[in-house]
């Protein structure tokens, strides 16, 4: 009897962790109340483009990209967490924080395309010369869904 009630328990604990972190979503990108409108706008046009301005993805084009990474930093979170390791706040979190550092990274690494041809740059790495930071302001939310 005393095996069924350990399993009976150690479900209810896989349940209740699984029920906590299906109820969170993570944000990442340019997130957070202090955040300037004119950085988002920035960000935003970079991002999908405009009519004069070639789109410059860094948030979805560095996800598929490093699409596996992506999932080896959730399947490890989510294996502690199932394993008792680490709660689903902290799974999620973790999630957020390295998927926060792929963006940065991919930025860093310059493969956001196409460049800028802007004449006047002194650093040739796209979204480090836009006076907003963009690259520094990538960070992740965590909200319940």
């Amino acid at each position: 009897m005393n095996d069924i009630n350990a399993i009976l328990a150690d479900f209810q604990r896989l349940k209740n962790a699984c029920d906590q972190m299906a109820g969170k979503k993570i944000l990442v990108g340019i997130v957070g109340g202090g955040v300037d409108s004119e950085v988002l706008k920035i960000a935003h046009a970079h991002e999908y483009g405009t009519g004069r301005l070639p789109e410059r993805s860094f948030i979805r084009a560095s996800f598929d990209a490093d699409q596996q990474e992506l999932n080896q930093i959730v399947q490890g979170a989510l294996t502690k967490m199932l394993a008792g390791e680490a709660t689903p706040d902290a799974a999620a979190n973790s999630i957020g924080a390295q998927a926060a550092q792929l963006v940065q990274g991919f930025i860093d690494q310059n493969r956001v395309k196409p460049p800028s041809d802007f004449s006047k740059k002194t650093q040739h790495t796209t979204l480090y010369e836009t006076g907003t930071h963009i690259r520094d302001r990538i960070a992740y939310k965590v909200v319940d869904a």
